[in-house]
């Protein structure tokens, strides 16, 4: 009787280990952004979360934040949230699998620039990590100029530094040239 017990307890244990080892070794920290302003906002919001843990687990959430459109003129408003999402995998791959979270949940791109949209997924940073690819740029080069995107930030990763700018999102929220306040919604 007491050897399955043991066997039990030496797998509950080897598994743990390995997800230990998992999350140190492979593991890396992504901050995504997720807008919309069409639509039943709070679902979009909702359902691509839940499409995003396909790519690993989302270890917290900011609460939702309504604010008006940035960057171009819009009647109706923007809600957003931030995401921490631990994933192992690559950056350009992770943001190709995003982009085809975006069509599967209805957004079209019909033109450059600013519109108004069902759903978009942005990666705001991985880690530390800075990069330009043809398809992705790390981290957001937009991130410390929208206070729709510092002020959930902040919520989930309240020690997040820009690897850039070498500023913590608290000194960064200081500092945003955007005056639009967004609203915490419960």
């Amino acid at each position: 009787m007491t050897k399955p017990n043991k066997n039990k307890t030496v797998a509950i244990n080897a598994v743990s280990t390995a997800r230990t080892v998992l999350k140190n070794d492979f593991m890396k920290e992504v901050l995504i952004l997720l807008g919309t302003n069409l639509g039943d906002k709070r679902e979009n919001l909702v359902n691509a979360a839940h499409c995003i843990r396909q790519f690993g687990e989302i270890a917290r959430r900011s609460a939702f934040y309504e604010s008006p459109a940035w960057g171009y003129d819009s009647t109706a408003s923007y809600l957003n949230q931030v995401l921490l999402l631990q994933s192992a995998i690559a950056p350009d791959e992770l943001m190709q699998g995003l982009l085809a979270v975006e069509r599967e949940l209805g957004r079209e791109r019909l033109a450059e620039g600013y519109a108004d949209r069902l759903i978009d997924i942005d990666i705001l940073s991985i880690e530390a990590l800075v990069q330009q690819t043809a398809l992705l740029e790390l981290p957001h080069p937009r991130i410390h100029l929208r206070r729709f995107t510092l002020l959930p930030l902040q919520e989930v990763h309240p020690e997040w530094i820009h690897p850039i700018l070498g500023q913590s999102v608290t000194a960064l929220l200081e500092v945003c040239p955007d005056t639009a306040v967004p609203t915490k919604l419960s």
